[in-house]
């Protein structure tokens, strides 16, 4: 039976908690949540980061930038000494997970780990840039929509640390990096999520699988504009990015969930929100992830269903109002766009202008989707 023993208690949405798993086999795991910028309505509560110690211990995530140092003073208040693990696994290249990681590899010499795709993403390539302002960003960012006011503040800083990193290349698919330890290749979200599997006790999914929030999905039409830079090694889009993409990475796990039904996992954000723990299992989970999708496709081709829409449309007539305030809005059509990519190769609407679709009449993104629910 899995032990949970809270070291320190936070605040309700588990702001400066520290919290320790012990597994049936003796492994145990911290957690150690730092504080995120998100709130509002799009509030993820804070980055929980993991410690585990495995024959080789080491920690995976180092919260948004400028919580480095909070994480380690997290790991002394724990009684772990930071100097003593042996990496820091990235789960994916988010500002806040990766954002804390040059301060912390600056204070603890730690070697960095991720998913070959971060490494190449988070350099900067002033040649095949986008032109203006975006010239100096690395290529995970050409995409970013957030406001200039916002990057000023929060992203250059950030941009200019990463190129001093050394990353050292987990490869796609299952890999195992220690004894029972395997990392597990699931983009969709991001095109370098990484989920860490220990043993059949336990699986840390990061931002793959969340309580009571749906990740986002990427785009297809993200691979666009980084291609030159992934294009040499991943060629086809499809692999790393998009809703179908996702809706693959949702199927590995369940079928880890089918053979493993009592495994521990443990998401990135909202472990504990509202004060209270938010246990996940992982098939229960997983279903409800699905059939939000399979609602969210239907409830578009319903709207579009009688005209021409424009997806900045769509997302006003599906999403509340408060979901479209700022940021919000951006955040949104990205939704919308990630499963009208998907609707328009299943045939059932057709893009007639730049993120402009009409309805054809067909449904086959149902069929299309329940093929990921079988394992």
């Amino acid at each position: 039976m899995t032990n949970r023993t809270i070291i320190q208690t936070g605040d309700a949405s588990g702001n400066g908690m520290i919290v320790k798993y012990k597994l049936p086999s003796g492994l145990e795991i911290f957690g150690l949540p730092t504080k995120n910028f998100y709130g509002g309505h799009w509030d993820l509560g804070p980055t929980w980061n993991y410690v585990v110690m495995a024959d080789q211990p080491f920690l995976i995530d180092s919260g948004r930038f400028g919580q480095g140092r909070h994480l380690v003073a997290m790991m002394n208040q724990a009684g772990i000494d930071p100097k003593e693990l042996d990496y820091v696994l990235i789960s994916h290249g988010h500002e806040d997970h990766d954002g804390g990681l040059a301060e912390l590899v600056k204070i603890t010499d730690l070697r960095v780990k991720a998913h070959s795709a971060y490494d190449l993403l988070i350099r900067k390539y002033p040649h095949q840039s986008p032109k203006g302002y975006k010239e100096q960003f690395p290529a995970k960012c050409w995409h970013c929509f957030m406001p200039e006011s916002f990057y000023k503040e929060n992203c250059l800083d950030y941009h200019a640390v990463l190129q001093t990193l050394s990353v050292e290349a987990v490869g796609n698919g299952s890999t195992g990096i220690g004894n029972a330890v395997q990392t597990l290749h699931l983009p969709g979200h991001s095109p370098d999520c990484l989920a860490v599997m220990l043993g059949d006790e336990a699986v840390v999914v990061g931002d793959v699988v969340l309580p009571d929030i749906t990740p986002w999905p990427t785009r297809l039409e993200l691979y666009d504009e980084v291609s030159a830079i992934l294009q040499p090694v991943f060629p086809d889009p499809g692999e790393l990015f998009g809703l179908e993409c996702y809706l693959r990475s949702l199927q590995k796990l369940l079928g880890i969930a089918g053979e493993n039904p009592d495994i521990l996992v443990l998401p990135a954000h909202r472990l504990y929100f509202h004060d209270r723990w938010q246990a996940l299992r992982l098939k229960k989970r997983l279903e409800e992830l699905f059939q939000h999708h399979l609602d969210r496709s239907a409830a578009i081709l319903d709207i579009v269903a009688s005209q021409e829409m424009h997806t900045d449309d769509i997302a006003k007539l599906h999403f509340k109002e408060v979901l479209l305030k700022g940021p919000g809005k951006l955040m949104a059509a990205n939704e919308i766009i990630s499963h009208a990519e998907l609707l328009t190769a299943c045939g059932d609407l057709e893009e007639i202008g730049k993120h402009t679709y009409i309805a054809t009449g067909t449904g086959r993104f149902e069929d299309k989707i329940r093929t990921y629910m079988q394992v």
